[in-house]
């Protein structure tokens, strides 16, 4: 065993009296950190609406045309089965594509979709006409260009448009 000399042990116990106290930027806004470090708030608001649909228009934040085109191998236009599903808290979305049968649909549905506050996920578009074309058909809604085959695999579906809510898959 190593003998460790005797100022080693000083020096050990003098260093953190050496080193003055520590301050952190920000506890203690000074002159010079007050700019740096104020935070715009918006007051708080404890007056929700839980009942009213909330929309993000999304595709505002960048241009789309570098994720096209949208193709999701394990998903074609067709006729799906409804069944239950058992999925709390899960916000309405359905999958559309640029068919059709798609285009019909989102038509039909554009006002129940909207009221429901569903979020639209385009699983299969070739260029921004085509995303133009379906956003036109719900021009409410949020809709967005997502490969749709994790979905797919997870809720075990083949064919599009569907409507996922927390209690049932459906068309």
């Amino acid at each position: 065993m190593k003998r460790i000399p005797l100022t080693c042990y000083f020096i050990l116990l003098l260093a953190p009296l050496a080193q003055p106290e520590l301050t952190v930027a920000g506890d203690q806004p000074s002159d010079f950190t007050r700019p740096h470090f104020q935070v715009a708030r918006s007051p708080i608001s404890n007056n929700t609406q839980p009942d009213r649909a909330m929309h993000a228009d999304l595709s505002t934040f960048a241009d789309e045309a570098w994720i096209l085109p949208v193709r999701s191998s394990h998903l074609s236009p067709g006729q799906i089965t409804s069944r239950a599903l058992n999925m709390p808290g899960l916000r309405p979305f359905f999958l559309v594509g640029d068919d059709p049968q798609s285009l019909a649909w989102l038509l039909q549905r554009a006002t129940q979709l909207q009221e429901m506050g569903a979020a639209g996920l385009a699983v299969e578009v070739t260029d921004t006409e085509a995303l133009a074309r379906i956003r036109a058909a719900a021009p409410d809604i949020t809709i967005l260009p997502v490969n749709g085959n994790d979905i797919a695999t997870r809720l075990q579906i083949e064919h599009y448009p569907v409507l996922i809510t927390a209690t049932s898959l459906e068309q």
